[in-house]
């Protein structure tokens, strides 16, 4: 295969209401264990939507006893995954016979109806919960796809639906409750609504032949084609000298941060930082979004560090604090209850590598 930040408090705000925290669970469109979808049914390339309530009924196994995957669904794992206090994640996706990814703009794909995308979350061994994501309505919008948990019994013969959540687990992130879903994959946030399945995500050489870029286009998955480079990804990050530093913490961002924090996101409004990488802003590190917002760029919030990212002086940076934090300054909020040492060690690295502000 071939491959400015003008108020990190008002962040902090928006970072606590962020999917799988050990939070109170006040948000004031947390629904009932009954909830119904969040759009009507609509008559896909599958036939009509009927609200699942156990994961058996989702189509992600054909065999949910011998955990058989059932035809059409494919594995995959983004190349910068998500922190999730260390638990073991497996992720597929569907899409309807006939269908195709609409890649025309390849930073943010629309998805055919009937798309389904499961998450599983493992610890300990034990499978917890495994949570869908379904396209029901033709529009790139909240209404038009299906989100909740499923959570296994100890057995793990199957799952429940939970749409109000459970805290299953105290100390480690926990089963969200759908509002949680809807205020991360939601397109005033990602216009996209699936965070993980994308280009530069999946611009890697998947091990085992897996799914990765290339396995969409030989597939012909996609409706735009991304132009073959002539080198072992369709999109090449810059070049680094020696042991890789930018690439594993600009990466942990994209994969981490940017799903709130992108020049498209109705959090732009209140913090101006953009932590995505683009495809079209890989000619130099320097070009790209993280460097131009972040990188000895002041922050207001002084008790979180002068900058956003202070060359030379990790004690100074605010996203180091962030990553450090546990409760509602922490960064990211996202399925996190711990830190993850591996990630800031990296971030780290990266800000020594740079420049002190002039």
């Amino acid at each position: 295969m071939r491959l400015y930040l003008a108020s990190f408090l008002a962040a902090a705000l928006v970072w606590g209401a962020g999917c799988g925290d050990d939070g109170d669970g006040g948000d004031i469109d947390a629904p009932a264990a009954d909830a119904q979808p969040d759009a009507p049914t609509d008559a896909g390339m599958d036939g009509p939507f009927v609200q699942p309530t156990m994961l058996s009924e989702t189509g992600l196994y054909s065999n949910i006893g011998t955990k058989t995957i059932a035809s059409g669904v494919v594995e995959f794992a983004p190349r910068w995954q998500l922190w999730s206090d260390a638990a073991v994640k497996r992720r597929w996706i569907y899409l309807p016979p006939g269908s195709k990814i609409n890649s025309t703009d390849m930073d943010y794909w629309s998805f055919p109806v009937g798309t389904k995308v499961w998450k599983e979350f493992v610890r300990g061994g034990a499978r917890i919960e495994t949570r869908l994501l379904q396209k029901i309505g033709d529009a790139d919008d909240v209404a038009s796809w299906y989100m909740v948990a499923f959570q296994w019994d100890a057995g793990e013969t199957d799952a429940t639906a939970v749409p109000g959540g459970v805290v299953d687990d105290q100390g480690v992130n926990d089963i969200p409750d759908r509002s949680k879903c809807r205020q991360c994959h939601q397109p005033s946030r990602n216009k996209a609504i699936i965070l993980g399945f994308q280009a530069l995500q999946l611009d890697y050489d998947a091990p085992a032949n897996g799914l990765d870029l290339d396995y969409l286009v030989q597939n012909d998955w996609l409706t735009v084609e991304p132009t073959a480079s002539g080198q072992a990804a369709y999109f090449p990050l810059p070049a680094e000298t020696g042991t890789p530093v930018i690439e594993p913490a600009l990466g942990y961002m994209h994969g981490n941060c940017s799903g709130c924090h992108n020049g498209d996101s109705d959090v732009l409004n209140t913090v101006p930082l953009e932590l995505r990488l683009s495809v079209t802003e890989l000619g130099t590190w320097a070009a790209t979004d993280t460097y131009r917002t972040a990188v000895n760029v002041a922050a207001s919030l002084g008790s979180q560090g002068t900058h956003v990212v202070k060359g030379m002086d990790v004690a100074q940076s605010a996203i180091h604090n962030r990553m450090t934090a546990v409760g509602g300054a922490q960064m990211p909020p996202i399925a996190r209850e711990q830190v993850d040492t591996t990630a800031l060690a990296a971030i780290d690295a990266w800000i020594n590598s740079l420049p002190a502000p002039n």
